[in-house]
């Protein structure tokens, strides 16, 4: 099974939130775990937020990031995929940022691997599994 990783997943696992045991479990059974080369971008900013406006120090979310980091087998170039993308996200009234991910995992006929309502939702409009 190959799984598409996105940035509100990787939180949820390393963050230890509800579903970080369920997301980890599904990343384990995987054959390979892929994302666009948007993930890194995405994950910093996730952090930097973290260390801007919560309690988290500056350490712990360096941390998070080299985590989340390695939890991806293989960044896939969002170059080849601008075109697409930009279809889908006029299609779907939605960002860009967000179609990558579906876009990629379609492509490579993958499951997302999402805690985001609106990527769910617009994943099963385009017949993408959700785990």
């Amino acid at each position: 099974m190959i799984i598409v990783l996105d940035a509100s997943a990787a939180m949820e696992i390393v963050l230890e939130k509800d579903k970080a045991e369920q997301f980890r479990g599904y990343l384990k059974e995987s054959d390979l775990v892929i994302a666009p080369d948007i993930f890194p971008s995405e994950i910093t900013n996730v952090f930097w937020k973290y260390a801007s406006f919560s309690e988290l120090s500056g350490e712990v979310c360096g941390k998070g990031i080299l985590y989340c980091l390695d939890l991806v087998d293989d960044y896939i170039t969002t170059k080849d995929l601008c075109r697409e993308v930009f279809a889908e996200s006029i299609k779907e009234k939605h960002s860009a940022y967000d179609l990558f991910y579906l876009v990629l995992a379609r492509r490579y006929n993958a499951s997302i691997l999402t805690n985001d309502k609106g990527i769910k939702k617009i994943a099963k409009s385009m017949r993408i599994s959700v785990l």
